[in-house]
């Protein structure tokens, strides 16, 4: 458990990072640095919530409609 926190407050930062620096040029152009962090903040978080969602929730739903076809085949 510990370790899945921590793969994704990593994976968060990086996502926050790349976002920002994506977003950078544009705030440079406009002097707004404010859009940049809210972007970078706002896809991240975004990302992480799919994320956790794809790895607690609808994979292991995945799994069991697998499993219940492969019996229902038999």
């Amino acid at each position: 458990m510990k370790n899945t926190i921590k793969r994704h407050l990593i994976s968060f930062v990086v996502t926050f990072i790349a976002m920002f620096l994506l977003a950078l040029y544009p705030a440079i152009e406009l002097g707004n640095w404010e859009s940049g962090i809210f972007l970078g903040a706002i896809l991240a978080a975004a990302r992480s919530a799919f994320k956790l969602a794809w790895e607690f929730a609808l994979v292991p739903l995945f799994n069991n409609a697998l499993d219940w076809a492969k019996e229902y085949k038999k």
